[in-house]
């Protein structure tokens, strides 16, 4: 989102013609779409400020069940790379470009977003701890998955699947990945696609 989309401190408690353009813009959503998810953000956070613990009744669709503590560790993380401003609340805008990239067929566009879910910190670069506490979030998912690559993969846990995650993806031998990285091996390997597709 450029600075030319967002207005300083604008709360988007209204949904004016000069918002709806924006939200156009941004996501390529109709007008219905935007006043629907409008209507729906704004009834959980009427101040349109919302907090970390409300974003999973409005993004619960797109978000894995699984153990409570390592859900809370990716739900932890997806808000990270939501919170484009860092200000510690979700606005309408960040909200509802988090479901554009959820939703959306690019393939460049979604594994962006999952670098940055994968990213927590938001150094611009992925360690192989970070890999792994993501895959440790994502193991039970990946356990009623009939993809028999990825249950091979998994088969000897988060440890080992983010070691070959490593191997197969940091092309410097940095011990990192960096976005560019990342973006290639999505688009090369399924295997990688598969692992963070939930």
């Amino acid at each position: 989102m450029g600075n030319l989309l967002r207005k300083q401190g604008e709360s988007y408690k209204t949904l004016t013609d000069d918002l709806l353009v924006r939200c156009r813009a941004i996501t390529e959503f109709s007008d219905d779409e935007i006043r629907n998810e409008h209507a729906k953000f704004f009834e959980i956070a009427e101040n349109g400020r919302l907090k970390k613990h409300y974003m999973e009744e409005l993004l619960g669709d797109y978000i894995p069940s699984g153990k409570h503590k390592h859900i809370k560790y990716l739900t932890d993380c997806i808000f990270s790379a939501i919170d484009t401003n860092n200000d510690g609340y979700i606005d309408f805008l960040e909200y509802l470009t988090s479901i554009k990239f959820f939703q959306t067929e690019s393939p460049v566009e979604k594994a962006d977003f999952i670098f940055r879910i994968i990213d927590k910190n938001g150094d611009k670069q992925v360690t192989k701890k970070e890999i792994e506490r993501i895959l440790k979030c994502l193991e039970a998912y990946h356990k009623t998955s009939s993809n028999i690559s990825i249950a091979s993969v998994m088969s000897d846990g988060p440890k080992p699947a983010a070691n070959l995650v490593i191997e197969k993806l940091d092309e410097d031998q940095s011990g990192h990945i960096g976005i560019s990285e990342f973006v290639d091996g999505w688009l090369k390997d399924e295997t990688i696609r598969a692992l963070f597709t939930f």
